[in-house]
């Protein structure tokens, strides 16, 4: 599963865990977030295909990452693997949609972009 390369990249990276903020209600939610300043530069989460306007009504694994402000909308139209965020700010974050379709060292260059917007 490629959530699962992802996740192992950012600890190894940038030495970020996932932290499990909502273990009740949300159990596959998890944040990475800076050491220094505890902002958050990625969340990963297993949601339902429809929240991000598919048709087929499946759990799929995403991330959601930090980007250019207001340029979410025009990047989100370079894939249909990348979408405004899902339950964050859809002018400031993306969701990338893990299915391996994107490789993941094009999923790996957008986390460290987000690593570095979401810097001090």
């Amino acid at each position: 599963m490629q959530i699962n390369k992802i996740i192992e990249h950012i600890k190894s990276e940038y030495g970020a865990g996932p932290e499990f903020l909502w273990p009740g209600r949300y159990p596959g939610y998890a944040v990475f977030r800076h050491g220094d300043n505890r902002k958050w530069f990625a969340l990963v989460a297993t949601i339902s295909s429809k929240s991000l306007g598919l048709k087929e009504d499946k759990e799929i694994d995403v991330i959601n990452l930090k980007f250019d402000k207001n340029q979410t909308y025009d990047f989100a139209e370079t894939s249909d693997h990348i979408f405004p965020a899902y339950h964050m700010n859809k002018n400031n974050w993306i969701t990338i949609w893990l299915d391996g379709t994107l490789p993941n060292e094009v999923v790996f260059e957008l986390i460290k972009k987000s690593y570095l917007l979401s810097a001090k």
